[in-house]
């Protein structure tokens, strides 16, 4: 049996006003910076108990497919942790997605 835990979890991609940023931010590193982060999820907590599942829902873009991404390690969360022990079942129905500690 497993849980999934997940504390103060926050996901932030840069967003810049031009491609033309992101080049001179790339080529001049130590320059000022030209993005600004736009915050995808902020401060998730919550945790899935052995036996337990979960329905992740929410209009597009809302962060769904971010969450998932950072339980099963495939993006790194900005901000907090993700904590997995035991086996973790993922099925994927769009709208949503299920998630379970098994």
């Amino acid at each position: 049996m497993g849980t999934i835990t997940i504390t103060n979890l926050g996901k932030a991609y840069k967003q810049y006003p031009t491609r033309w940023s992101r080049l001179a931010e790339w080529l001049v590193p130590f320059s000022k910076l030209r993005h600004q982060l736009k915050w995808v999820l902020q401060d998730l907590n919550f945790k899935v108990n052995p036996g337990e599942a979960v329905g992740i829902i929410g209009i597009n873009g809302a962060g769904k497919s971010t969450l998932l991404k950072m339980i099963t390690g495939t993006t790194q969360p900005t901000t907090g942790s993700v904590k997995i022990t035991g086996r973790v079942s993922a099925h994927a129905h769009k709208p949503s997605a299920i998630i379970g500690a098994i």
